[in-house]
């Protein structure tokens, strides 16, 4: 077996090839440019090897570096190279048991993450299609949530122009960042404005349902104690624009979103209350669910593990989940789990047994996601589809 072991940086990277018999191809690790150039030097080199030792069974380790890795574990993919994309914790672990005082220099990184291929080749997990589609998710689900927060920012801030602007027209509304009211906005950015469009005119843009007549809306305007401020129009209609275009952007994202969730295949969407959107998530931030021992491991991982203190007599009774975890995982458990126990009899039960313990709601929503999570663990274990056990 040959082994590679590859220490990434963002402008270069050096890697070390050996064997499983301690053969070396160079006494000292390589530099290469992170370029085409430098990947291909890389490639030549383990085929050299490969070929003096006649052996062409090949590993190759690097560590995760969050983004300089992909590049190169990308073009290695295409050549049907097996990685094995390595927690750095493990890497530093393993050197710090074979010497304690290391130097830390990218020369070395390279050795250790080769030797530690070579002692670890019975655990070797080897980064796949599905690993790339895994990671794929969790860069794409973040992006997204990023742009839901943006989105949370933007309607604040029309809210708060309204208020200022025409604070009767939040009391027309119960939404007023989509629909008819938001189609109003676009096309009369003050009261004035709409006090003097025709009837007929804020007719056409009312659809739907809507509880308010165009006559309403006139009325109103007419009657506004609105600040009158150019500056606050502008910035009320820059502010929708803002509005409509991250919500086109977050459309983008649940498409992209789906299509990933679509490759995967996973059983994971059998489970109730469970999206493209919130599947995407999960199967993003879990990845590999091997990676994990058991349901309690994930429920960890998850930030839901409640925090124990204990000190002589001392037991606080008062307990709280440590959130340490994935927040991105956790987020998308709690939405799953405020709708999952209203159509699910399994967990509809559970939700009914906990509220006989006169539990708060939010409480049997906490309780609600760690069972939430022992399901996703034996749905994604077993690769098979949710049954519910009532």
């Amino acid at each position: 077996m040959i082994y590679v072991g590859i220490d990434v940086a963002s402008q270069k990277h050096d890697f070390f090839i050996m064997n499983d018999l301690g053969e070396a191809y160079t006494t000292h690790s390589i530099t290469i440019s992170n370029s085409n150039e430098g990947y291909k030097k890389l490639h030549n080199s383990i085929q050299e090897f490969c070929g003096a030792t006649n052996d062409f069974k090949v590993r190759i380790g690097l560590e995760s570096t969050g983004f300089y890795h992909k590049n190169i574990v990308s073009y290695l993919l295409s050549l049907d190279y097996e990685i094995m994309v390595i927690n750095p914790i493990l890497t530093n672990m393993y050197k710090k048991s074979k010497k304690i005082h290391i130097q830390k220099n990218d020369n070395i990184d390279s050795i250790y993450i080769c030797m530690y291929l070579g002692d670890t080749h019975t655990i070797f997990k080897p980064y796949t299609i599905v690993s790339y589609h895994s990671d794929a998710l969790k860069s794409l689900s973040r992006d997204r949530f990023s742009l839901v927060e943006e989105l949370r920012l933007a309607k604040i801030g029309i809210y708060r122009l309204l208020i200022h602007i025409f604070p009767e027209y939040l009391k027309l509304f119960s939404n007023i960042y989509q629909g008819s009211a938001l189609s109003i906005l676009e096309h009369y950015n003050n009261p004035n404005k709409i006090s003097k469009a025709h009837i007929n005119t804020i007719s056409s843009l009312i659809h739907g349902r809507c509880r308010v007549s165009a006559l309403d809306i006139i009325n109103a305007a007419k009657n506004s104690i609105g600040i009158k401020d150019d500056c606050l129009y502008f910035e009320l209609e820059r502010a929708i624009v803002r509005l409509k275009y991250i919500n086109s952007q977050i459309e983008e994202y649940n498409k992209e979103i789906k299509h990933y969730v679509e490759l995967l295949n996973s059983p994971i969407l059998s489970i109730p209350g469970i999206s493209y959107i919130t599947a995407g998530i999960i199967l993003g931030e879990i990845g590999d669910i091997s990676n994990f021992k058991s349901a309690e491991s994930l429920i960890s991982y998850s930030g839901l593990d409640v925090i124990i203190y204990e000190s002589g007599k001392y037991k606080r009774t008062n307990l709280s989940i440590s959130k340490k975890g994935s927040i991105y995982l956790r987020y998308a458990l709690y939405q799953v789990a405020k709708v999952c126990w209203i159509s699910d009899p399994m967990f509809h039960n559970y939700y009914l047994k906990k509220q006989d313990e006169n539990k708060h709601f939010y409480v049997i929503l906490g309780h609600i996601e760690k069972k939430l999570v022992k399901v996703i663990y034996s749905v994604l274990k077993n690769n098979k589809p949710y049954s519910p056990h009532l």
